[in-house]
């Protein structure tokens, strides 16, 4: 796989455009962002990326699915020079294979410490007399750095039965190498608490996991009900193994709140937002899981007098406690806003969404401090109106980070990556 001919980055468009003085008057040093040419991309529609950094090298790794009419593939592509320049891309997902073109439901990407890849996607098949497609979850595996990947098999294990629904889907990787998936299932969930169908069709959570790169996967195991149907699942595995979960959890009443649950146990709310909304709205939260141990999670609330973006830093093994959570962004006509976080080491956590404070559709980042309990930084980024469904990882040892995402312009949808110096 060749790499592409030297180019250079596009223009640096902030310096950090809001910043946040600390208590005891100390101001942290702003961020610096910088887009990118992406990888070469032919054909007229590309989004729904994925995007991570390779911990041995801190190489860009990056998936995006692109096509037109005929047909749409999942693609990846690597860069080791900061994103100036990407290797050809390399088609992922098999020929022909209708994929689920759903942002809130795009492809996950994972990179273990030896360099092994893998990537996860959704199939989307039309079934007659069905309000809502079917789809298999999927999964491709690669030993060589992204030059080459395995077949694609099928994470779900009813896909031999009646087609269900299996997608919104996550995937995380234990540092000892065990993959596990999360996924919405149209299946019963495994708790006591079923879908009210007088208040609209809802999901269960399913989880599998493989000990083999992703060339199997363990029988499926039911988890929790009454989820929002369209909301993504965010998951992060600690170093004993136990899978942390956040979704969007729909209560009686046709409330719709976001909750944190490992598996076995009762899932906590992590405020109660008490948002009011009759369906669902899209918005499922992320979460990473810091060197420290601390899960780091980000969500969206649309409840009346509070709607915003908000952030959480929670303890394990006190999940139950009750903190404040931090005010990322506010605002009194915000739209349903995507959020998505990385973590960065003593720079703290850093949030990518797409939309300002006004409502306005822009790429808005922000971070806050190691500590979880402040923002320390927010900022929009110049030129890029229309941006929706933002993605970040960062590598905290080279104080990089990487945001993609993606935009309408005229009769096309263009995949835009952007390198974020990270400020202390």
């Amino acid at each position: 796989m060749g790499r592409a001919s030297a180019r250079p980055a596009g223009p640096l468009l902030t310096t950090g455009l809001l910043a946040l003085v600390l208590a005891g008057g100390c101001t942290h040093r702003p961020s610096a962002v910088q887009e990118l040419k992406p990888p070469s991309i032919t054909a007229p529609h590309a989004g729904d990326a994925a995007v991570a950094c390779d911990p041995r090298n801190h190489d860009v790794l990056l998936s995006w699915v692109a096509g037109d009419s005929t047909g749409f593939r999942l693609w990846f592509s690597r860069s080791a020079d900061a994103g100036d320049t990407w290797t050809e891309p390399v088609a992922v997902s098999p020929p022909g294979e209708p994929l689920r073109l759903h942002a809130e439901s795009s492809p996950r990407m994972t990179c273990a410490v030896d360099g092994r890849l893998g990537l996860a996607w959704s199939t989307s098949v039309e079934i007659a007399g069905r309000r809502f497609p079917a789809s298999d979850l999927r999964f491709a595996g690669s030993a060589d750095g992204g030059r080459t990947w395995s077949a694609a098999v099928t994470i779900n294990d009813d896909a031999a039965g009646e087609p269900g629904s299996h997608t919104f889907h996550a995937l995380a990787l234990r540092p000892t190498g065990e993959l596990y998936a999360a996924w919405l299932d149209s299946r019963p969930g495994g708790d006591s608490l079923q879908s009210d169908e007088s208040e609209g069709h809802d999901a269960s959570i399913h989880l599998s996991r493989s000990d083999d790169h992703g060339a199997t996967w363990s029988p499926n195991s039911a988890q929790w009900s009454r989820v929002c149907p369209c909301c993504r699942v965010g998951m992060v595995v600690d170093a004993f193994g136990i899978p942390y979960v956040v979704f969007r959890k729909h209560y009686p009443g046709q409330l719709r709140d976001v909750v944190l649950a490992r598996t076995g146990s009762e899932p906590i709310r992590l405020r109660t937002d008490n948002w009011n909304i009759a369906g669902c709205p899209h918005s499922g939260p992320p979460i990473a899981l810091s060197r420290d141990g601390t899960l780091r999670v980000a969500w969206f609330t649309g409840a009346e007098g509070h709607a915003g973006v908000y952030f959480r830093q929670v303890l394990p093994e006190r999940m139950d406690s009750v903190s404040t959570p931090v005010t990322v962004l506010r605002g009194e006509r915000l739209p349903t806003l995507h959020v998505d976080i990385g973590e960065a080491g003593m720079s703290g956590s850093l949030l990518a969404m797409d939309a300002d404070s006004t409502g306005k559709s822009q790429l808005t980042l922000a971070r806050v401090e190691s500590s979880g309990r402040r923002l320390v930084e927010r900022f929009t980024v110049p030129g890029t109106s229309g941006a929706t469904h933002p993605k970040i990882a960062s590598s905290p040892a080279s104080k990089l980070a990487y945001v993609a995402w993606s935009a309408k312009e005229a009769d096309r949808t263009r995949l835009h990556v952007a390198r974020w110096e990270v400020g202390r």
